[in-house]
C-alpha cells in the first residue's frame, strides 16, 4: 500500500466515524448539525490535499472538490424542488462527494444513486403505514452515509 493510499484510507475512516455519528444524530433529532459537517469537510479537504501532494497527482484534489461541488448542487436543486431533503442533507452530500471523488466518477455516481435504493424500502413502508408528518419524513443522512461507504466497496472490489 502506498503512502497516498494510506492517507486516502484515513479520509474514508474519518468519513465512516463521523458518518456514523451524523447518522445517529439524524435518526434521533432529524437534523444534521452544520458545525460537525463543516469541521469534517475542512478535515477531509486537508487530508485529500495531503494525498494529492504525496502522490504528486493534483487531479485527486481537483476531482474531489468537483465531485463535492457537483453533489452539493444536485442535492440543493432537489431540496429546492421540495423532494423532502433538508439543507443538512445538501451539506452532507457535498461532504460525501469530497471523499467519493477520490475514487473516481464511477464511485461518485454509485454514491449518488445508492442512498435512494437503500431508502426505498423504508420510504415505501412509511407511505403504506400512514399519512401523518411523522410517517412522511425520512431521515436521509444514514442512507447518504451508507450509500457512500457501499459505493467505494462495490466499485473497488
Amino acid at each position: 500500500m502506498t503512502v497516498d493510499e494510506v492517507v486516502l484510507l484515513a479520509a474514508w475512516q474519518l468519513l465512516a466515524c463521523v458518518g456514523l455519528l451524523l447518522a445517529c444524530i439524524d435518526i434521533a433529532v432529524r437534523r444534521l448539525p452544520t458545525p460537525i459537517v463543516l469541521a469534517t469537510g475542512g478535515g477531509l479537504v486537508a487530508v485529500v490535499c495531503v494525498a494529492a501532494i504525496v502522490s504528486r497527482q493534483p487531479w485527486v484534489l481537483a476531482n474531489s472538490l468537483a465531485a463535492g461541488g457537483a453533489l452539493a448542487v444536485v442535492y440543493l436543486v432537489l431540496a429546492l424542488l421540495g423532494g423532502g431533503l433538508g439543507m443538512g442533507d445538501v451539506r452532507l452530500a457535498g461532504l460525501l462527494g469530497l471523499v467519493l471523488g477520490t475514487g473516481g466518477w464511477t464511485v461518485v455516481l454509485f454514491g449518488a444513486v445508492l442512498p435512494y435504493l437503500l431508502a426505498l424500502p423504508s420510504a415505501l413502508a412509511r407511505t403504506w403505514r400512514g399519512r401523518g408528518a411523522e410517517a412522511q419524513h425520512l431521515p436521509f443522512g444514514p442512507y447518504l452515509v451508507a450509500g457512500a461507504l457501499l459505493a467505494i466497496c462495490v466499485v473497488n472490489t
